[in-house]
């Protein structure tokens, strides 16, 4: 509760905050760390800070600055606020804080931002109803027994991050009178990137997408889409100001041409304790993807 109050507009004047000035702010990180250990008032701060487990000044304030640059740069452009680094000018007396910033981040890549619009769906358009196992062992049960209907059309997405890879699985299973000549069973394995550019939550917004994208052309049907990961479960739910817009756009759409055809989407969540058949398919092809 204190390093937020500390830290408060620390973009500003951490670089004039100097040895003697920074006395104040090095004595509450040496209190606030001999208090999580309980040690005694002589402990250097360094040694509480490494036991203590937590970020020293300096890092605190930088991961701050970094942030605030990310962020900047995921606005769109016709943010006002996207608009101040065009105004970013180089002095000799006087350096703003936002230069500084802009100089130390300056080989972070930024074509690679994703930027974050202010809404990823409009207010009226309908949401995709969530069926979350967390309503007892009866309603367990019985989210089982649907996901589990071999008369509907089946999706299992999952994503896997190990080896500095990031992945993506997804397994389908189509009844016999929607495939006609097709394949019934079928299993996508895809290797994102690496673990700096993309997170689980994104691989399986992206592997749900994937998925939809994968059907083929049917009418009336019941479609089941299940998933283990509950932030991307929510997210599809009630999307919101957030990452993995795009995928989630991408879901929707996907979404609403099934919908035009009579077809009935369903988003199940179950947890990775309860996995059914086609979600261990779907996480062996997602560890498939991040095998070194």
């Amino acid at each position: 509760m204190v390093a937020p109050v500390v830290d408060y507009a620390s973009n500003v004047w951490m670089h004039a905050c100097k040895t003697a000035s920074a006395y104040t702010i090095h004595r509450v990180q040496r209190i606030g760390a001999q208090a999580i250990i309980g040690s005694f008032t002589s402990v250097a701060t360094g040694v509480a800070e490494a036991e203590a487990h937590i970020a020293t000044i300096h890092d605190r304030f930088w991961r701050r600055a970094s942030k605030l640059w990310v962020d900047i740069h995921t606005l769109p452009r016709t943010n006002p606020v996207r608009n101040l680094l065009r105004g970013i000018k180089a002095f000799r007396r006087f350096i703003s804080p936002l230069r500084r910033i802009a100089d130390v981040c300056r080989e972070v890549p930024k074509d690679t931002m994703e930027v974050i619009q202010p809404f990823t769906l409009a207010p009226w358009e309908a949401r995709l109803q969530v069926i979350l196992n967390s309503q007892g062992e009866e309603e367990e049960d019985k989210i089982k027994e649907l996901a589990k209907a071999g008369w509907a059309v089946r999706i299992a997405a999952s994503s896997s991050a190990r080896n500095d890879l990031v992945g993506m699985g997804v397994a389908i299973r189509i009844p016999i009178s929607v495939a006609r000549a097709g394949k019934i069973n079928e299993a996508f394995s895809v290797t994102l990137g690496t673990r700096e550019e993309h997170n689980p939550y994104t691989a399986e917004l992206a592997a749900i997408a994937h998925g939809l994208g994968c059907l083929p052309e049917m009418k009336y049907r019941v479609i089941m889409i299940v998933t283990s990961n509950k932030s991307a479960a929510q997210a599809i739910g009630n999307p919101r100001q957030q990452s993995g817009q795009g995928h989630i756009r991408e879901i929707y759409d996907a979404i609403e041409k099934l919908r035009g055809d009579g077809n009935r989407v369903n988003l199940i969540w179950l947890p990775s304790d309860s996995e059914l058949k086609i979600q261990k398919t779907a996480k062996m092809s997602a560890r498939y993807a991040t095998e070194p």
